[in-house]
């Protein structure tokens, strides 16, 4: 009986874990950071540890659909405040004009937010097996 237990707390333990380590974090994308021709810096945006690289590059694809959509190489910083994030695009502004590479830096107001938790995955499609 007590293994029972035992076994049934270290099952919610686990589940409560992931719950438990969503603190705000803040971030913004890099999109044709390779070559360019336009190096495309998105605006500082806050989010949490929940969300995965690939699920936050979707969400900006979708947030900023006219700089983001066609780009060719996208990537996700991640900061733990704001002035860690302001003073990253700003250097990296700078370095890619160092490239000779042109930059378009944009910024929102208020800061944008992503939802609470990422978006569920679709369903995959196909025959059942």
């Amino acid at each position: 009986m007590r293994r029972n237990h035992l076994l049934a707390f270290a099952a919610l333990a686990l589940l409560a874990g992931p719950c438990l380590a969503q603190n705000t974090i803040y971030g913004y994308a890099i999109g044709n950071w390779r070559n360019g021709p336009v190096v495309q810096i998105s605006p500082l945006f806050e989010t949490t540890e929940m969300y995965t690289t690939p699920q936050l590059i979707a969400w900006v694809r979708k947030e900023w659909p006219q700089s983001f959509t066609d780009t060719t190489d996208i990537d996700v910083q991640r900061f733990a405040t704001v002035e860690e994030g302001t003073e990253s695009r700003t250097i990296l502004k700078a370095k890619y004009g160092m490239r000779k590479l042109e930059v378009h830096l944009f910024d929102a107001a208020p800061m944008p937010r992503t939802p609470a938790a990422p978006a569920k995955a679709a369903p995959a499609t196909g025959a059942p097996r």
